[in-house]
């Protein structure tokens, strides 16, 4: 079972920093923290691996989320279809975010950290492959996992797309296809 838990020794352990550093981030509120009926503080684990992604820090084992819902950034122009893959992606597990532009997503990449980015091809105001194309070319994200969703229908679209993406997935969605295709893609990420 994992630890939900941990004191502000541990975490300067697990950032690299002074145990006075973590206290003044706490004290800063760039840290959460909660004091426990003896007064010592404990950092949720969720707190920390989110502030150890926010700047890209290296995630200690000890904190890397086996059983933690992998997240997953879902950009389509359209809100409704985006929440639509959100929902399927809640119903494997998976924690989804939806974007409706690539803009916003290459910024929510830089921060959340995603473990997985799921680009639907439809989208017609968006220029998926460009964004593709720039986190290829960033050593921090040239190996995160982007998948595409392309209509069955559309042979030329999907050829092309197979060159830029890792996986694709065709519309109409299956859940199961869905599903295994993001689990081998974030074994495959965790692998390499």
């Amino acid at each position: 079972m994992q630890r939900r838990f941990f004191t502000t020794y541990e975490a300067s352990n697990f950032l690299g920093v002074s145990l006075p550093t973590i206290v003044n981030w706490i004290k800063a509120n760039r840290l959460k923290a909660h004091r426990t009926p003896g007064g010592h503080r404990r950092i949720a684990r969720e707190e920390l691996a989110s502030f150890i992604r926010r700047h890209g820090m290296p995630m200690p084992p000890e904190l890397d989320g086996e059983g933690e819902a992998a997240r997953i950034l879902v950009v389509h122009d359209e809100a409704a279809q985006a929440q639509q893959l959100v929902a399927l992606l809640k119903k494997a597990g998976l924690e989804g975010v939806a974007l409706t532009d690539t803009f916003a997503a290459g910024l929510r990449i830089g921060l959340a950290r995603p473990d997985l980015v799921l680009v639907d091809l439809s989208s017609k105001g968006m220029d998926a492959m460009a964004l593709v194309t720039e986190l290829r070319s960033h050593v921090e994200t040239k190996r995160l996992p982007v998948m595409a969703v392309v209509n069955g229908r559309e042979e030329k679209a999907g050829r092309k797309a197979m060159a830029v993406f890792d996986e694709l997935v065709t519309r109409p969605i299956d859940f199961e296809i869905l599903r295994r295709k993001i689990e081998a893609a974030l074994r495959a990420r965790k692998a390499a």
